[in-house]
């Protein structure tokens, strides 16, 4: 668990993003996920999106930052109503938008404004009249009691000093049926406690234990909590991050114990349903 205060740790995360989605390249420049060469295409095919789900995407909706593709499980339907929970510069909004419909709607909600304002951009050029993103906190959602048939998140509830809360929200916010489907980090192991203490490390998205992970979602109320599915997710995209780099220097006896924990990271999609 962090020691910083939840203040700290949102305005680390808030910062962090605010740099993604004012970069050109986004995320993939080496001041936010290490100088690996990689693309934001390149990131996100190998967490599950298909060349067709990016192609048919705006030109700046990829920004590379996600661990896994959340709406390849969500089995969306035709006029759903659809909530993502830190929508960034709005990729899984625009692929949810396209199974839902006209009929149907998604909201995006994300707590920094220069990412509601790439989304934004990015849904006006596109012409999508079925999406809308709403500036807020996912502790607080801007959503209304029993509104939504299906929730997505990728790899943001990890960043959120109090998933307690964002869950519970979660669950305020789901109709009765409705499903949350989300794509997150886990380890088998504990986050060490050289690196519980970086903020920057705790800003770019640390996992979750995965008993734990599972707990949280049924202490929120939610039932038939399961992990559908696991892919081992890169070492390098955590050990090459700038912010993990920058740990590293000032405490080089680190560096095997955090090879051994990135070696126990995966990208898991989640699902549950609401009571």
């Amino acid at each position: 668990m962090s020691t910083h205060t939840e203040g700290e740790v949102k305005r680390a995360v808030r910062d962090r993003y605010a740099q993604a989605a004012t970069e050109s390249s986004g995320c993939c420049d080496s001041s936010c996920c290490g100088d690996t060469g990689a693309t934001a295409k390149d990131i996100s095919k190998s967490i599950g999106y298909s060349d067709e789900e990016l192609a048919g995407l705006p030109e700046d909706a990829n920004l590379g930052l996600g661990c896994g593709n959340p709406t390849a499980i969500a089995s969306l339907q035709e006029g759903q109503t659809v909530l993502d929970l830190g929508s960034g510069a709005g990729i899984d909004c625009f692929l949810a938008a396209q199974q839902v419909g006209a009929t149907g709607r998604v909201i995006g909600v994300d707590m920094t404004p220069e990412m509601i304002e790439r989304a934004r951009g990015n849904a006006e050029r596109a012409g999508l009249t079925n999406v809308e993103f709403r500036l807020g906190e996912i502790e607080a959602l801007p959503v209304a009691d029993e509104t939504v048939d299906v929730i997505i998140s990728n790899c943001v509830l990890n960043l959120s000093p109090a998933k307690d809360r964002v869950l519970a929200e979660a669950y305020r916010v789901l109709k009765p049926g409705g499903r949350l489907v989300i794509s997150d980090m886990v380890s088998s192991v504990e986050v060490p406690a050289v690196i519980q203490g970086d903020l920057n490390a705790v800003a770019g998205c640390l996992p979750t234990q995965r008993a734990r992970y599972i707990r949280q979602f049924e202490d929120a109320g939610f039932r038939d909590v399961r992990v559908t599915s696991e892919t081992p997710y890169p070492s390098s995209h955590l050990l090459e991050d700038a912010g993990v780099q920058r740990f590293l220097e000032q405490n080089p006896v680190a560096r095997q114990e955090l090879e051994s924990f990135a070696a126990s990271i995966a990208g898991a999609h989640f699902e549950a349903t609401k009571g």
